[in-house]
């Protein structure tokens, strides 16, 4: 059944990036990765693709795996499938859908209301409605419970000026390869005249 090729569950509050809920049926992740900064790199990888391309990323190919993108009004579903094997990707985006909207509309009052980041482990509790979907038991061990926001914050802020850096120093390559360009050119110019 295509449920059995789950490996991971997790849903993402879009505007925060929070992690409100996960489940880890097989941990495809090396040891020691966090699953904020998988999911924030995700993010970013989502952003990017909508400013850069102005598409939606609906997946990610890796070699053994898949990584399902569902952007619903207030989050951000992701699946990790095991893609070892062929599988009717209809039947598994109809899953997906299901599962997006029995989340939105068990918690749709805590948006409604901008109550959701009072108590993150509220949303815990759909992992009996995940059960209507996925049969099995996921991982004994739950990462998502409570959050230290201040902590979290600073993450996101040390994200933002790496990247912010990163891209500065691009800019700052290119201008002097474009300074130097201009420089050729008006020598060659000079050299002509």
């Amino acid at each position: 059944m295509i449920e059995d090729l789950i490996d991971s569950i997790w849903i993402l509050e879009i505007e925060s990036g929070i992690v409100i809920y996960e489940e880890i049926y097989n941990d495809i992740t090396k040891h020691g990765i966090s699953t904020d900064m998988i999911l924030n790199f995700l993010s970013a990888l989502v952003s990017f693709a909508d400013e850069v391309f102005a598409d939606e990323l609906k997946y990610i190919k890796l070699s053994n795996h898949k990584i399902f993108f569902n952007f619903l009004k207030h989050v951000m579903l992701v699946i990790s499938i095991t893609d070892k094997i062929s599988i009717e990707e209809t039947e598994l985006k109809v899953l997906i859908d299901r599962i997006g909207k029995k989340f939105e509309s068990k918690f749709e009052h805590l948006y409604k209301n901008e109550f959701w980041y009072v108590n993150i482990e509220v949303f815990n509790s759909f992992s009996k409605d995940i059960r209507e979907f996925i049969k099995r038991e996921p991982e004994p061990i739950k990462i998502v419970h409570s959050i230290n926001f201040s902590e979290k914050i600073q993450k996101l802020n040390e994200l933002i000026d790496n990247e912010t850096n990163k891209f500065l120093n691009r800019k700052q390559k290119l201008q002097e390869v474009y300074e130097q360009k201009v420089d050729r050119l008006e020598s060659k110019k000079k050299n002509i005249i």
